[in-house]
């Protein structure tokens, strides 16, 4: 929590001190600020720091919760007395997005590819492999789940494909991605 109050007093100094000239920036630190209050007075201020630690990880898609089937989610979501109005979620193994509207009474599902990119990302500007490898892919699920504290995200081998073992702390599901082939370099010049 000790980020947190650091980083509001550089607000607070900013505002005093060195009042920004550029046009919506007082505004935008009053935002910043009331934030980060409310994380602070809500007690959602490790959350926000695990948050921030994932992030710098580069870690999967923060995924609020995991189902196994679409209706399973429909549920949780009907059965929420508010629920999130913009949030990630992960029904078997892929992103959907929740959406929520309190003024128009309704919430939605929609299936989101922010996983296909994140994939991608970890193919082409990821962490080196691990040189972690695995004749198949329930071994490796084996070696997965019996790591007392997973990696957030980890490039394997599995009977010669690449994978990332990649761990979402919130909801404390481990799952294994098969990683797409890299981009090939651009031939512009």
């Amino acid at each position: 929590m000790t980020k947190l109050f650091d980083q509001m007093e550089v607000l607070g100094r900013i505002w005093l001190e060195d009042a920004p000239t550029t046009p919506g920036s007082e505004e935008a630190l009053r935002i910043a600020s009331d934030a980060l209050r409310f994380i602070h007075s809500t007690g959602q201020g490790f959350d926000f720091e695990d948050y921030v630690q994932s992030i710098d990880a580069n870690a999967p898609p923060l995924a609020i919760a995991r189902f196994d089937t679409r209706a399973e989610a429909e549920a949780w979501l009907k059965a929420q007395k508010r629920p999130p109005n913009s949030a990630c979620i992960l029904i078997g193994d892929q992103y959907f997005t929740v959406l929520h509207s309190r003024a128009r009474g309704w919430s939605h599902l929609g299936p989101l590819d922010s996983l296909e990119y994140y994939l991608a990302e970890m193919a082409n500007e990821g962490p080196p492999p691990s040189g972690l490898s695995f004749a198949s892919k329930a071994e490796a699920e084996v070696w997965l789940h019996q790591q007392p504290t997973p990696p957030l995200q980890v490039i394997i081998d599995i009977a010669g494909a690449p994978y990332l073992a990649a761990y979402h702390h919130r909801i404390d599901y481990r799952v294994l991605y098969p990683l797409p082939p890299p981009t090939p370099p651009s031939q512009e010049t």
